[in-house]
């Protein structure tokens, strides 16, 4: 049972060895340990909706979107970046914020990822997918059309991106609320 699932009706104790007489105690000791609160050990997905925050991770690599030193990179979780992405919602676009910087989550001209608007605005729209095994895709918005979200090769260094049409390039992500 976890700290969540409590029992709300007490066990009574009729042991008539007390000089009390029956003490009224918890049916059972709750001591939660610190990897039974990290939320990546929780259940898989959650569905993205404005008002919550997430940890966005790749569900193949487990590794998570991360703000570090000012880029939007995966990195391994427990690193120095910040992991942690509001959802929001403008003109029925959805946005993140990165609860750290408060800035927005978007791309550039080049259509790489990046964190720097202070206003959830065109460049910073999402449209989150569901796909058939319970993950999700992101897509951005690119004119007319809305492409994926996933990764380039930019100056011989691995850039996330917004790169086409094409699903089987994009990453699969999942949205661990926390």
């Amino acid at each position: 049972m976890s700290l969540y699932q409590l029992d709300p009706s007490p066990t009574v104790d009729h042991d008539d060895s007390t000089i009390n007489g029956g003490a009224v105690t918890p049916p059972e000791t709750v001591a939660d340990i610190v990897e039974d609160l990290d939320p990546l050990k929780g259940p898989k997905s959650s569905v993205p909706w404005p008002g919550n925050s997430y940890i966005i991770r790749s569900a193949i690599s487990g590794q998570v979107l991360t703000l570090l030193d000012g880029q939007v990179v995966l990195a391994s979780p427990g690193g120095r970046g910040s992991i942690h992405w509001a959802c929001v919602q403008t003109k029925g676009w959805l946005g993140f914020k990165n609860t750290v910087s408060g800035r927005f989550l978007g791309h550039g001209p080049k259509g790489n990822l990046r964190c720097s608007a202070d206003r959830h605005q065109s460049w910073e729209n999402f449209c989150v997918r569901m796909t058939p095994d319970g993950d999700y895709i992101l897509l951005m918005t690119h004119f007319e059309r809305l492409w994926h979200v996933g990764s380039k090769n930019d100056k011989g260094k691995e850039q996330l991106a917004k790169i086409g049409e094409r699903m089987e390039e994009a990453i699969i992500w999942e949205f661990v609320k926390v």
